[in-house]
């Protein structure tokens, strides 16, 4: 099925739960040979101890033994497995672990093999011959990156602490920084045009002068010139007239008396609003101003400047302060490096706690120290630790009474009929179905002597242990004080003289016991406080209830004194087809969804329908039919009190009745809830 295995570990633990470590110490170094990446590393070895445990609190539950770890490692994958010698999770043998089975009946450790199926990549369990097997498998998918753990463990907690910082810093300040440069660029541009604006007035004011004085073309190149040298910005100044000739030109002295042809891409005519020149390799901006006197036009003003010195000095800042900012971002990372010490160490050092504690470490405490965040967190950590020790602990010693009650309930269910008897004359079958674990319901059919037969149905009060304890122990006493009996009554008397001492005060019993003559046919019982008896007459079809009067066994002494005199004996001569129905309350207050019960009526009803319906039934299919009606009705709910009861039917002949008995015979196992598995 495989290739050849590159390697096999085969080891051998005591099983008790201090050994786990060692387990899964031997299961982490052949996951760490075979390549497998450190996630599913981890993920083995949870699904390995809680296979492990589960074999430790249930294989071995009652003795001690050893577990086998046999590891075997190909190139693609690794098989797992667990060997115990204990007692077997599924009895059945089914090999493969059924969860939705596991899921249904509630079974202890059905969710750790869900987490164990999860986890690994197949999962089988064989018991055979007193040896159980759990089989793992993982495939094995290697790290896409080997380098990643090496970096992880490098670029440690404090490392990663002060990156982010760093990161986070740097872009604030970054963010920061930019938008303060653009809003500074931007007035400092904006500032640069308004001075060349109100420097271009200027100009055009003192030109409007020269106009008005009739200046020589010598004194306007004088005025032009000793503003270009005053405003090392200004690139290009030019007075025109109001005839559009040039008067003064500070690059071109031969254009004057010339028209003015402004540069290209610019409106001359657009007064007062600077202009970039788009053909110019620097930043370089066209602004015109009139040249006004008396409220009339006389001439404008022509000017071309750079922002190329205002940049420069804009970019020299920029350097500076980028240079500065860098390092004492870098004096800032160092500090914070050193400043995570304080922070980061508790968290490491919790980090290590959790580590240990999911190895199984639960003793070790973290240190109460650091600052008062810490100091709480290390507290409220080593408080956690301790109530999962003790839940630790309480879930074991829970386990282990859970295993003592399903073993109660086993043992339970071997004190209730595994075969009815054949009782001549008389077809009978009997149902029992418990609400939990265990029930405190009884039902018992048994010869008391070579042609008398005791029936019995009885209901203890309470549930759960206590209830199956006295169930138990009423069975016993029941077929001691019955042997040869010829009474009903003298039976049930006996049983309350001896329950009287021997049975918690709180408890009590609600019982009907019947005595079955096969010779004359006829039945003999009483009842002790129990629900009524459905009686039904073949030959007038009528359907009855008899309740004779009795109280419950047990009661205090006080009032059982007299529980023989009130205690009523009735007697019956069964003819041919008559039936009986004997049960507990289980049957008529079964609960469907609304909450409502089946009741006594309804009880009635169903009996006498199918009674009339169909005379050649027998009462193993009167039995079915009436389970499958109580199912019916409650649907999904779960059952709050056992469901018992007897149905017998008088046959034809005494040799009739044999032949029936043997060709109904059947196993009858108490069945119970799937729910309460």
């Amino acid at each position: 099925m495989f290739q050849r295995a590159v390697k096999e570990i085969n080891a051998e633990f005591i099983a008790e739960e201090k050994y786990l470590d060692s387990i899964q110490r031997t299961v982490r170094e052949a996951c760490n040979s075979s390549g497998m990446s450190r996630r599913d590393t981890q993920a083995v070895l949870l699904a390995i101890e809680e296979g492990a445990t589960n074999i430790i609190r249930h294989a071995y539950l009652y003795e001690k033994g050893t577990i086998r770890l046999r590891v075997v490692i190909y190139k693609k994958l690794v098989i797992f497995s667990l060997i115990d010698f204990g007692r077997s999770f599924q009895p059945e043998g089914s090999g493969t672990v059924d969860l939705q089975k596991l899921v249904e009946s509630g079974r202890k450790g059905g969710l750790g093999f869900y987490m164990i199926q999860k986890i690994m990549d197949s999962t089988e369990y064989i018991s055979a011959a007193g040896r159980n097997e759990l089989r793992m498998i993982k495939r094995i998918r290697p790290s896409r990156d080997g380098s990643v753990p090496l970096l992880r463990r490098f670029f440690g907690l404090r490392v990663k602490f002060s990156f982010w910082t760093f990161l986070i810093v740097a872009i604030i300040v970054g963010g920061s920084y930019y938008y303060m440069d653009r809003q500074t660029s931007r007035q400092l541009f904006n500032h640069l045009d308004e001075r060349v604006a109100a420097l271009t007035k200027t100009i055009a004011d003192q030109a409007a002068g020269y106009v008005l004085r009739s200046r020589s073309d010598v004194e306007f190149d004088e005025l032009i010139v000793s503003y270009m040298r005053a405003n090392p910005e200004l690139q290009m100044v030019a007075l025109v007239d109001d005839e559009g000739l040039i008067m003064a030109h500070s690059e071109d002295v031969q254009s004057i008396r010339k028209p003015y042809n402004a540069p290209p891409g610019v409106d001359p005519r657009l007064w007062g609003v600077s202009q970039r020149l788009e053909d110019s390799p620097e930043a370089l901006y066209y602004l015109a101003m009139q040249i006004e006197t008396g409220g009339r036009d006389i001439g404008s003003a022509h000017v071309v400047y750079s922002s190329a010195q205002l940049a420069g000095k804009l970019a020299d800042a920029r350097v500076r302060i980028v240079l500065l900012t860098t390092l004492l971002l870098l004096f800032g990372i160092a500090g914070i490096y050193v400043l995570s010490n304080y922070f980061v160490s508790p968290i490491v050092k919790i980090t290590q706690r959790v580590r240990r504690f999911t190895r199984g470490d639960l003793e070790t405490e973290l240190p109460l120290e650091g600052a008062e965040e810490f100091f709480e967190i290390s507290r409220a950590f080593n408080e956690m630790i301790t109530r999962l020790s003790q839940d630790r602990k309480n879930i074991v010693a829970r386990e282990k009474m859970a295993k003592e009650i399903e073993v109660a309930s086993q043992i339970q269910k071997t004190l209730l009929p595994h075969e009815l008897p054949e009782v001549p004359g008389l077809e009978v079958d009997a149902f029992y179905r418990a609400a939990s674990i265990v029930g405190g319901d009884l039902y018992d059919i048994f010869p008391i002597s070579q042609q008398r037969y005791c029936m019995v149905v009885a209901d203890v009060s309470g549930k759960g242990v206590p209830a199956s304890l006295v169930m138990s122990m009423l069975r016993t006493v029941i077929q001691i004080n019955a042997t040869e009996a010829t009474s009903a009554h003298e039976v049930l008397t006996k049983v309350d003289r001896y329950l009287q001492s021997n049975m918690p005060p709180s408890m009590f019993i609600t019982i009907m016991l019947i005595i079955y003559d096969a010779e004359t046919s006829q039945i003999k019982f009483v009842s002790a406080g129990h629900n009524p008896m459905l009686y039904y007459q073949a030959r007038s079809g009528k359907l009855s209830t008899l309740n004779p009067t009795g109280m419950p066994l047990g009661m205090t002494s006080t009032i059982s004194d007299d529980f023989d005199k009130r205690l009523e004996e009735v007697q019956l001569e069964l003819k041919e087809g008559d039936l009986f129905f004997v049960f507990t309350d289980g049957v008529n207050e079964a609960t469907n969804r609304e909450g409502e019960q089946f009741g006594f009526d309804r009880l009635k009803s169903f009996m006498k329908r199918q009674l009339d319906d169909d005379k050649s039934f027998t009462v193993k299919q009167l039995s079915s039919s009436l389970v499958s009606e109580l199912d019916d009705f409650s649907g999904f709910v779960k059952a709050t009190d056992d469901i018992t009861f007897i149905v017998a039917r008088a046959c034809r002949s005494r040799q009739q009745g044999t032949e029936t008995a043997q060709g109904d015979k059947k196993a009858v196992q108490p069945e119970i809830d799937r729910q309460t598995l």
